[in-house]
């Protein structure tokens, strides 16, 4: 029997209360969870580690999440990576924005537990096939 894939997750939100909840989320979907309080600093970590999933606040000082975003898809590292926007702005012009940033999904504040859990699983077991699928064409390309 083989163990579950370990996935890293990288959360980011200068808002103390909501990167607990954010970890909390994770940890109860058993994923492994890294907590930054500034997008600054998430750079940082995503320019040295790979990670299989960010889940970002929007509004941060300094730089927000869809610039953030936009930075880390241009890391090739993380050009694939998902990206989850963990937000309180629920209008059109936030899920614009975050489309045109690169993100992968869009989760309102307050947010469930289970919702946040839910994606997350999706997002990184989806990466994961992806991955495994391509890395596959690739085998099946040089035979």
């Amino acid at each position: 029997r083989t163990e579950p894939a370990e996935f890293k997750v990288l959360a980011v939100d200068d808002e103390v209360l909501y990167r607990r909840a954010v970890i909390k989320a994770l940890e109860r979907a058993q994923l492994n969870a890294v907590a930054v309080d500034s997008p600054f600093a998430a750079y940082e970590l995503l320019q040295k580690e790979r990670f299989d999933l960010v889940v970002t606040d929007v509004k941060m000082p300094g730089m927000d999440g869809f610039e953030l975003c936009a930075k880390m898809r241009a890391l090739p590292a993380h050009a694939a990576t998902p990206v989850v926007f963990v937000t309180s702005s629920n209008g059109l012009e936030a899920r614009v924005r975050s489309a045109k940033s690169g993100g992968d999904d869009f989760i309102v504040k307050p947010f469930l537990f289970i919702e946040l859990g839910v994606k997350a699983l999706t997002h990184v077991v989806r990466g994961q096939l992806e991955n495994s699928r391509a890395g596959s064409q690739s085998f099946h390309a040089k035979a």
